[in-house]
């Protein structure tokens, strides 16, 4: 016969081999910490990717505006707003992805760049090197 000693023993052995310890649960929690860190690194670094992707595309669709601007008027537009007067391009399109206004000059510096059009890039300065330019054939560096 059992003494209730040996069964309260064996009732106690039950019950801590069911659940977790407080290691094992703090264990649990630091690597799910871990991996929450790594995935918001990887998703910050995907939204600035895809303004750089946006900017190129928006870039891309100025240059085409105001080609068939020349092509009509035998002259460069004096600014990307007479693009929208003239209703070639929507209001609200001569953004980068950052929503900050582009860059646009139409004294060109050659005749293979007749028109200067660009955006200052994520550090919003000009003259650097993640400026993204339309007349560019390689992204810029990664901020």
């Amino acid at each position: 016969m059992k003494t209730p000693s040996k069964i309260a023993a064996k009732s106690v052995r039950r019950a801590s081999a069911r659940g977790f310890s407080l290691l094992e649960l703090t264990l649990v929690l630091v690597i799910l910490g871990v991996l929450m860190a790594v995935a918001a690194v990887n998703v910050i670094g995907q939204g600035e990717k895809a303004k750089i992707k946006a900017t190129q595309a928006t870039l891309q669709v100025i240059k085409n505006a105001v080609q068939q601007y020349h092509l009509e008027q035998s002259a460069y537009p004096p600014d990307l707003n007479t693009l929208v007067v003239v209703k070639i391009l929507e209001p609200g399109k001569l953004n980068d992805g950052w929503n900050r206004a582009l860059i646009y000059d139409p004294a060109g510096l050659t005749p293979e760049q007749p028109f200067i059009l660009y955006s200052k890039g994520p550090d919003n300065q000009s003259q650097t090197q993640d400026d993204i330019s339309v007349w560019q054939t390689t992204p810029p560096a990664n901020p």
